[in-house]
């Protein structure tokens, strides 16, 4: 069983980087195009960030469940912030990654 967990870290660490990225780059396109409500903007740039700083420094994290956290708070964020405040497609986008943050969160449980 600990052979599954430690095969398993991996691919859940880089998922989370592509992820954090991906969020990076929808704020900063949703910033560039000035749709949205401008706090699920910036919001959405700062959980980008915060999953890539917590990928930085889970070397010297004791516990990482504290990325598994943060996965689920992104994934609550960007679902509710999808749901109520952005329009049309970029609504579906943003709840989509936020499925995604979910799913990465019931990993990282998994696997931590």
């Amino acid at each position: 069983m600990d052979e599954v967990r430690r095969s398993c870290k991996r691919p859940v660490l880089i998922a989370s980087g592509i992820l954090g990225f991906l969020l990076i780059v929808f704020g900063v396109v949703l910033l560039g195009l000035g749709i949205g409500v401008d706090f699920i903007i910036i919001g959405t740039i700062i959980a980008g960030v915060l999953l890539l700083l917590l990928l930085g420094v889970s070397h010297f994290l004791r516990n990482n469940r504290i990325l598994c956290f943060a996965l689920v708070l992104v994934a609550l964020f960007l679902i509710i912030g999808g749901i109520i405040a952005l329009p049309g497609i970029i609504g579906l986008t943003s709840i989509g990654l936020g499925v995604v943050a979910a799913i990465l969160a019931v990993l990282c449980l998994n696997c931590f």
